[in-house]
């Protein structure tokens, strides 16, 4: 709503160049109409749309109340960044708690004004933890409200309401609210604040006993949305960059596609079965229920799943859209670096071919540290620096490919900075591909907060992968399979064979197994996958001293800086006259399209071992089947998996594989997925989930996000990371990086990073502190390998050098 103003009439600032009033109008604005594009499901809160849009511009308007006292108009406008430093530390200048205490007693009579009132109670409460919170983390609910016993934070409110400027606030409040029929006064709240701030306080037992004894998601996620809301449109005003564009993607864009590559045409047994599955996938869309918000695609690896979830989730889209009114984006997520890239480059295939055109990240985002910092609309507006990162980090683009991490550290936060994006979940398509790398003991607490997406927020899942989890069960109509005729096509597939040897081996003795094998086998690709990158470096280099004819060696694993690992794998799935041995950690398993004859694999749960047999004969181009071997290999002190994974997951997998014969095809990985994943489900212990849950349930934001770690480091090893000045191009980037850390002024500092954060990721590897030969590590911010010295720590093939060496000093 647009209101007519004189500048004169308000002297109030939010931000040095902004009214107070023309900002909290904005964000009031910009809350309704981000909320006002969602199709929410809110009834059992006794919410409906209009309420919740309603709630959204009330706590926006608030947000900034108490940027209204001398206190805080002096902080902004002191020129001396010494003395505005040390304002800052005061007390009295800060405007967060006064707001959130303000928002409550808004918020208060506005729930009164409604009929429906006892089931809204929550909601006041609620907009005093968002607002309190709106420029730092989420803390622990009863904790934030457990401040108001502190008699010296009160005096500081005393301190504050005495300086308010309480004629311009009654102003700008009467305008903001002229439209809402609930009674207020400005004046009330002054001469009240102290009762108000009892009454929230008296309240805190009372709601921590409703969270506690309903143990419902549901809180949780109206709470993180309107919390997202409010950050969201408060940074879009304060930066005055907001894009927002009609775009429209075509549903069959992804047909085209495969028409203008011929893809249709090819009449390859693999190209057969990828049509089917194609064909079965996206013309289940005509029938689809969409009161069912949870889908599979599962399917044999190499079959395709990319494109296929990808035309699905275009087609539901347009579904939605028309019959439910609701503007999916698609938000792509992937557990690896190292998938990202491919199937993004998929993606943006797609758009070239059949649009002739690059398309912009308004349209196609790629989200993780090793992407460019960039942003351009599809009307050639151009963004970089803090400026891009700002509408990168906010998901504004249609098509969004992520990392696990990236998403689910979006959905599990307390950060500010993680749940900007989290209202984007909302009415969005969510593509979990390979989420069988999830562990099973978050199972429960994703399924409940995914769940309640669905229910709620109409979000809609889809879980693509070769080996399902149990996270949702098919058996309870927990989840709908789109792909009806998964058995047949597993069945199909006779591209490998697994042999598996239980009997625990040192490395000397694989030694001699393989390199009779490598020998004999000079036309073979190979495939040798380790559990550590110790054990992986010990067979690589009995493997390249062999100096067998013919034959490229690559090394793979995280020891390798980032951008000369990409470099490999492109490497690998180019056609060569010469044999390839590869010799690399887990990391080559999930996704990465490589097709070799011969898998060595260390000994794994059975989601791995199906993945690495999907790098064997990939393509089914051979005229003979590919060879998976599963070994388990040891050392003077244990077998390399107790290292890596729970004995929980070993034991199970050892249970399935004792059931199945020593000898495996691939139309028996099906069943034997499928026996593991029910194992694992109906066995497990659900403590650490039910744990999770309770924080999330009793809004415990700050004690939820330091229990949650998507990714769990089982070494338990503190890791630094270090910079490799391994070329020309790196020595320049530190340099650089050096520079920019001399610059005083922090945005500067920040904005001029961004230029080199990406090429700056690129030679960062992570390694254990006790490897790394570095002093005064208490004051270290980040290793550094300098290009005079690489001979020493950074081996060009195999990368950071385990052995000991001299101390470096460290940056």
């Amino acid at each position: 709503m647009e209101k007519e103003l004189s500048s004169c009439d308000f002297h109030l600032h939010s931000h040095p160049d902004k009214i107070l009033f023309r900002h909290l109008s904005n964000v009031g604005d910009k809350s309704i109409s981000i909320s006002r594009e969602k199709n929410l499901s809110l009834e059992k809160f006794g919410i409906d749309e209009n309420t919740f849009s309603e709630i959204a511009f009330l706590i926006g308007v608030c947000h900034d109340f108490g940027k209204g006292t001398k206190y805080f108009q002096r902080y902004l406008f002191e020129t001396d960044p010494s003395v505005q430093r040390s304002l800052k530390n005061k007390k009295e200048y800060h405007h967060g708690l006064i707001s959130a205490i303000f928002t409550y007693y808004i918020l208060e009579k506005y729930v009164n004004s409604l009929n429906d009132k006892n089931v809204l109670e929550y909601i006041p409460t609620i907009g005093y933890l968002i607002v309190k919170r709106h420029h730092g983390n989420l803390k622990d609910a009863e904790d934030e409200i457990r401040e108001l016993i502190d008699e010296d934070v009160l005096e500081i409110i005393d301190l504050q309401i005495k300086s308010l400027k309480v004629s311009e606030l009654k102003t700008v409040y009467k305008k903001l609210f002229e439209e809402y029929d609930f009674s207020f006064d400005i004046d009330t709240f002054c001469n009240e604040y102290r009762s108000i701030a009892g009454e929230i306080l008296k309240n805190r037992r009372k709601f921590a006993k409703l969270l506690k004894g309903e143990q419902f998601t549901g809180y949780y996620l109206i709470t993180l949305t309107l919390y997202s809301i409010l950050i969201n449109s408060d940074k879009i005003d304060a930066s005055s960059i907001d894009v927002s564009s009609e775009i429209e993607i075509s549903s069959e864009l992804v047909d085209n596609y495969k028409v203008e590559k011929g893809f249709q045409n090819n009449e390859s047994i693999m190209n057969k079965v990828r049509n089917e599955i194609y064909d079965e996938v996206t013309e289940s869309i005509d029938n689809l229920d969409l009161d069912k918000k949870i889908y599979s695609i599962s399917v044999p690896t190499g079959s395709g799943k990319t494109l296929t979830s990808l035309s699905f989730a275009l087609k539901l889209n347009a579904r939605l859209k028309e019959e439910k009114k609701i503007k999916a984006k698609i938000i792509y997520s992937l557990p690896f670096l190292s998938i990202i890239d491919q199937n993004y480059d998929v993606f943006e295939d797609v758009f070239k071919t059949v649009e002739n055109a690059t398309p912009s990240e308004d349209v196609l985002l790629k989200h993780h540290h090793l992407a460019d910092i960039f942003y351009r609309t599809q009307d050639d507006e151009e963004f970089e620096g803090l400026k891009s990162l700002f509408l990168i980090e906010g998901w504004n683009s249609e098509i969004i490919v992520t990392t696990f991490v990236q998403f689910f550290h979006t959905i599990v936060s307390n950060k500010n900075r993680s749940l900007r994006k989290f209202h984007t979940i909302a009415n969005s398509i969510v593509i979990l591909d390979e989420v069988q790398s999830v562990p099973h003991k978050y199972w429960l607490l994703l399924k409940q907060i995914i769940s309640g997406f669905a229910e709620y927020f109409n979000t809609y899942f889809i879980f693509v992968t070769a080996t399902q989890p149990l996270i949702f069960d098919p058996e309870n109509g927990e989840i709908t399979e789109l792909v009806k005729n998964k058995d047949k096509y597993f069945r199909e597939f006779d591209r490998v064979k697994l042999e598996i040897n239980l009997n625990p081996m040192n490395l000397d003795e694989f030694k001699e197994i393989i390199e009779s094998e490598v020998k004999e086998k000079p036309d073979k690709d190979f495939l040798f996958v380790f559990n550590t990158i110790k054990s992986s470096l010990n067979i690589y280099k009995h493997l390249k001293d062999l100096k067998l004819k013919n034959s490229d060696y690559y090394y793979l694993s995280t020891n390798i800086v980032p951008k000369e690992r990409l470099n490999r794998i492109k490497k690998i799935k180019k056609k060569s006259e010469k044999r390839k041995i590869i010799v690399s950690t887990q990391l080559i398993e999930a996704g990465v399209d490589i097709d070799v004859d011969i898998v060595y694999r260390d000994f794994a749960t059975i989601d791995s071992i199906n993945q690495v047999s999907g790098r064997c004969n990939r393509n089914s181009s051979k005229k003979y089947q590919g060879q998976v071997n599963i070994v388990v290999l040891k050392d003077e002190r244990k077998e390399y998996h107790r290292y890596i994974y729970s004995s929980f997951l070993i034991d199970k997998t050892k249970e399935v594989l004792k059931e199945s014969p020593s000898e495996i095809y691939e139309k028996d990985l099906l069943l034997l997925n499928n026996n593991y994943f029910r194992k694992v489900k109906d066995t497990s212990s659900e403590d650490e989930s039910k744990e999770l849950l309770s924080y999330i349930n009793e809004l415990k934001f700050k004690t939820l996000t330091s229990d949650f770690r998507l990714i769990d480091d089982k070494a338990g090893y503190e890791k630094i990371d270090v910079f490799v000045e391994k070329d020309e191009e790196a020595i320049g980037i530190w340099k650089d990086y050096l520079l920019i850390k001399s610059l005083k002024n922090p945005l500067d500092k920040k904005e001029k990073f961004l230029a080199i954060r990406k090429k700056f990721n690129e030679y960062i590897i992570s390694v254990s502190k006790k490897e790394f030969p570095c002093e005064e590590l208490e004051d270290l911010n980040i290793g550094y390998i300098p290009f005079e010295q690489i001979k020493h720590y950074y081996d060009p093939d195999t990368g950071f050098v385990f052995e000991l060496k001299p101390t470096l000093m460290c940056d």
